[in-house]
């Protein structure tokens, strides 16, 4: 039992260092739910949160291991097997404009955007670190943390090699 949460766990972390779009989902998120904080949700929009944003997250991971399989098995082009990841794409796009539909009825309380803009108008400091992990989300779903990492070691490669 260990094992298949070990493999599980192997997939997840293979899929946010290798799949862009996990890593947007992924930030989208980390800021809908640190968001969802000035929202007076009960348990059950924050179970319909959850669900929505599991649904899509899950459904990129399906999507990525079909395309993984017909990698393995299409060797050159194929229009079936082309047609088999288009529809496997299309169901995240599916999955993620009904989530952005979800989220457009949920986060519809003005009020709550008012609190927002209030604490971050009184807390300058947050502010600046909430931009900065903007950033740094930037930067991570765009290179990965594989790329990230290697780009790192170049640069202290780099910079050792200054001080000799």
């Amino acid at each position: 039992m260990l094992k298949s949460f070990k493999c599980a766990a192997d997939g997840m972390i293979y899929t946010l260092k290798n799949e862009r779009n996990m890593r947007s989902h992924t930030v989208a998120a980390f800021y809908i739910l640190l968001l969802s904080l000035f929202f007076e949700f009960n348990v059950e929009k924050y179970a319909v949160l959850f669900l929505t944003i599991g649904s899509v997250m899950a459904l990129e991971m399906v999507n990525t291991s079909i395309e993984g399989i017909i990698d393995i098995c299409a060797k050159e082009y194929n229009a079936t097997a082309k047609m088999a990841k288009d529809i496997a794409a299309g169901a995240v796009m599916i999955s993620s404009i009904v989530a952005v539909v979800i989220g457009l009825l949920l986060f519809c309380d003005v009020s709550s955007y008012v609190k927002i803009w209030l604490f971050f108008c009184s807390h300058k400091i947050i502010l600046m670190l909430f931009l900065l992990s903007i950033f740094v989300s930037a930067v991570y779903i765009r290179f990965g943390p594989v790329e990230i990492k290697n780009q790192l070691k170049c640069g202290i490669k780099f910079i050792k090699n200054l001080k000799v």
